[in-house]
């Protein structure tokens, strides 16, 4: 029987990467995707934690704060120049080559500007850099995914996508753990020169990535209107954006969320606060997002989306037992464990789908796309979950979060083979 149309087009994606092993070693292009992931988000991580904190430290008001914490949203606008980064690029340098050494140096240079800065006298100046630096980081995550989807073939990307997944932790240890203390101990300028050479890391791999050589065989970036719009046609993604990953991370997003105002209702310290969830549970989900990387390679997507969901299912499950017994400290960080563990997993193979679902030529937008549909609904589960529990109690909302996660999995083991087939054919389950 001849293969499908869908399944040649799926086995000419797979071909340019196999290509592009034999220009660029496995192990090599691993470790740039993964450093890239692991420096994502460590400015937004330095704001939200290290920044913030420090202010308030220096007599800024409440009010003040949690509108300078809106500034962050930048990062979450990156979808509206998405298409820029595909469209336009260094001939020169590579195409999205070049957009990442402009954003890790621009990063670079931002953070040694904010070591200049005081958060006591210049809140202001801080908060434009700041912001100046968002754009960056939203630049450096639509050239990251874009370079990710056209380096690493199938059967790697659920390792690529596991340090995704992890780095959006490890930023939170760093910025909320690391970064913190230095500013607390040494000063706010040392925080912010480490966050420098931090920002700076990935940017000896990067110049060493021969892209133009590694892409030459690859669909030259393009996007148009037209090409945006086509990509909701294409069979399996608008069942897979619109209705697999809501059921899949609508408990775990609901449940996760309600750890931080759990604890604080129950009295909870915010240096105790601040160890067990933000370092605790960073930890938690770093190591979690890297092992659930390998689970998908080893497992394919549809074997990983029941069990890695299965460890979503439990850590949601266990807000239940918190909501219980919220002073105990045990219970706490064994709770925070398993609710970050479960929500990097779910994080993992989403992403990895999320990827499959790409075009080389557009891949910077179209997963852009995706993760914007997924960030909306996890700010909409996660926010009305907290809303709910105001009124009904934490007990009531993880009995719903727990049940959620349940049907979710459930349904999604059910139909998602509609989404699969339209993926790269090692993807159904390794398939």
């Amino acid at each position: 029987m001849s293969p499908s149309p869908s399944t040649e087009a799926a086995r000419s994606a797979l071909q340019p990467t196999a290509a592009t092993g034999q220009l660029m070693g496995r192990t090599r292009r691993l470790t740039l995707v993964a450093t890239l992931y692991s420096t994502q988000n460590l400015c937004l991580a330095a704001y939200n934690y290290t920044f913030l904190i420090a202010a308030q430290r220096a007599g800024m008001s409440l009010e003040v704060l949690g509108a300078a914490a809106g500034l962050a949203l930048i990062i979450v606008l990156k979808f509206l120049w998405a298409p820029l980064v595909d469209r336009f690029g260094s001939r020169l340098l590579g195409h999205y080559r070049g957009w990442l050494i402009l954003c890790h140096v621009a990063l670079t240079l931002g953070a040694l500007g904010l070591a200049l800065l005081s958060p006591a006298r210049d809140f202001a100046t801080i908060l434009t850099v700041f912001a100046v630096m968002f754009v960056f980081a939203g630049t450096q995550d639509v050239a990251a995914d874009a370079t990710t989807t056209r380096l690493l073939g199938a059967t790697d990307r659920g390792i690529g996508n596991g340090a995704q997944a992890a780095g959006a932790s490890f930023a939170q240890v760093v910025g909320g753990g690391l970064l913190l203390m230095i500013s607390g101990t040494f000063g706010w300028s040392v925080a912010m020169v480490v966050l420098a050479l931090l920002s700076a890391l990935p940017l000896a791999l990067i110049l060493s990535w021969p892209e133009n050589r590694t892409s030459a065989h690859l669909a030259k970036p393009h996007v148009t209107p037209r090409t945006i719009i086509a990509f909701f046609r294409r069979p399996g993604v608008a069942i897979w954006a619109f209705v697999i990953m809501p059921l899949y991370v609508a408990g775990g997003t609901v449940s996760y969320n309600l750890l931080r105002p759990m604890l604080t209702a129950a009295g909870w310290p915010e240096e105790s606060l601040a160890a067990v969830i933000v370092i605790g549970g960073g930890v938690a989900g770093t190591l979690s997002g890297l092992l659930g990387g390998w689970f998908i390679a080893r497992l394919g997507r549809r074997r990983s989306l029941l069990w890695l969901g299965l460890v979503q299912l439990v850590g949601t499950a266990a807000t239940i037992w918190l909501s219980l017994d919220p002073r105990s400290t045990v219970t706490a960080v064994a709770v925070t464990v398993l609710s970050n563990a479960g929500f990097a997993a779910a994080s993992a193979v989403t992403l990895t789908i999320a990827m499959d679902l790409t075009r080389l030529e557009s891949s910077g937008t179209d997963f852009t796309t995706l993760t914007t549909i997924s960030g909306v609904i996890m700010v909409v589960a996660g926010g009305s979950g907290v809303a709910f529990a105001g009124s009904a109690g934490f007990t009531i909302v993880s009995v719903v979060a727990t049940v959620l996660a349940a049907a979710g999995l459930a349904i999604t083991y059910l139909i998602v083979d509609k989404t699969l087939a339209h993926t790269n054919p090692t993807t159904a389950d390794a398939v």
